[in-house]
């Protein structure tokens, strides 16, 4: 058994709204060489993605990053910042205990570093690394920490204390030069976000218990690989198979995922739920019988901070552990590029 001894969170650049980034968005797609017709797409798409109220982190001068340099620059410095906050907790946290980690994993899909972020990591953490600790670098997607705490899970004994970090910055991704409406999609949807959990395989060291009994993975690459994917311009972009149907075969591909979960897990109202958009979670918490509360914390996540990939649901995992009564179950569900989709519970211990 693992147990989540702490969860570690950080945001880190300037916060920015949807009402201050509309009209510079609507600015761009007004000069866009389009069509009268696309143009008009464009517009009413952007002003759709940014409906309602609601803000994100983002890097500074984020509207002039206009190169591959400026935008790798800007992914060093803020995984940077983020992997300082980050630190800093975790020492301070540990401060009174002897833990050391035997296994640090990071996980980033919006940029890319030589040396990699948990050697950037381990540097800052003086004792709490040793020159055995294993450290290990994933570049995934939205599903990256859940893959990275099922990974994590599967070690043997020796892998005692583990650290599992995510920093995403996906708005070092915006394009607004883009003609292309699932480019658009990503332009409002994303925001960053960075966070760090430490696993145990004994409960009594850290802030939390949170007992990991499941996580289960379902792959669909024979039929989902084209769903979500990169595209390419002077850096990566955010690109769907086709954004007609993508809220559609989301919502299938994670009902099959889903099928053979006893339904009385899924009544928990204590969901931690990757927020991949309002009308998708609505739509799926209807298809799937949730209890009416369980999207409460992953709404709130996604007005507060927009979908920060990875990190997202570890924000959330956070803020309902903190309400869970003992004993308490909290459901996970995450889905990304792949496609896959990651289910799992944690009980509350402490």
């Amino acid at each position: 058994m693992r147990y989540i001894n702490a969860i570690y969170t950080t945001h880190q650049g300037e916060l920015v709204s949807n009402e201050f980034l509309l009209p510079h968005f609507l600015k761009a797609v007004e000069v866009a060489p389009v069509s009268p017709e696309h143009q008009q797409e464009l517009i009413d798409s952007v002003r759709y993605f940014l409906v309602g109220e609601r803000e994100r982190y983002v890097v500074p001068g984020v509207l002039d990053l206009g190169s591959f340099a400026k935008r790798a620059a800007a992914f060093e410095t803020a995984a940077e910042r983020s992997l300082e906050a980050l630190s800093q907790q975790i020492t301070l946290a540990t401060a009174s205990t002897e833990v050391s980690f035997d296994v640090i994993v990071t996980t980033t899909s919006t940029g890319s570093l030589m040396p990699g972020l948990s050697y950037r990591l381990a540097a800052r953490l003086g004792d709490r690394v040793r020159s055995d600790t294993m450290m290990v670098d994933l570049h995934v997607g939205c599903t990256g920490s859940m893959k990275a705490l099922k990974l994590v899970g599967q070690l043997d004994a020796t892998a005692a204390n583990c650290l599992v970090v995510s920093v995403e910055l996906p708005s070092t991704l915006i394009n607004l030069s883009s003609t292309d409406v699932d480019v658009w999609q990503g332009n409002c949807t994303f925001g960053d976000g960075a966070a760090a959990v430490w696993l145990s395989d004994r409960p009594p060291q850290g802030d939390m218990a949170l007992a990991m009994e499941q996580l289960r993975y379902v792959q669909h690459a024979r039929t989902g690989l084209d769903l979500i994917r990169w595209g390419y311009d002077d850096y990566y972009t955010f690109r769907l198979g086709n954004e007609n149907t993508f809220n559609r075969d989301v919502r299938e591909y994670i009902t099959q995922s889903l099928r053979g979960i006893e339904p009385a897990a899924l009544q928990s109202p204590h969901w931690a739920i990757h927020p991949a958009g309002i009308a998708l979670l609505m739509r799926l918490s209807r298809k799937l019988g949730m209890p009416r509360n369980a999207l409460d914390a992953s709404v709130t996540h996604y007005k507060r901070f927009s979908n920060a990939s990875s990190a997202s649901i570890l924000h959330i995992l956070r803020d309902e552990a903190a309400t869970a009564v003992d004993g308490g179950i909290i459901n996970l569900l995450t889905m990304g590029a792949g496609f896959n989709v990651i289910y799992g519970h944690v009980r509350k211990e402490r």
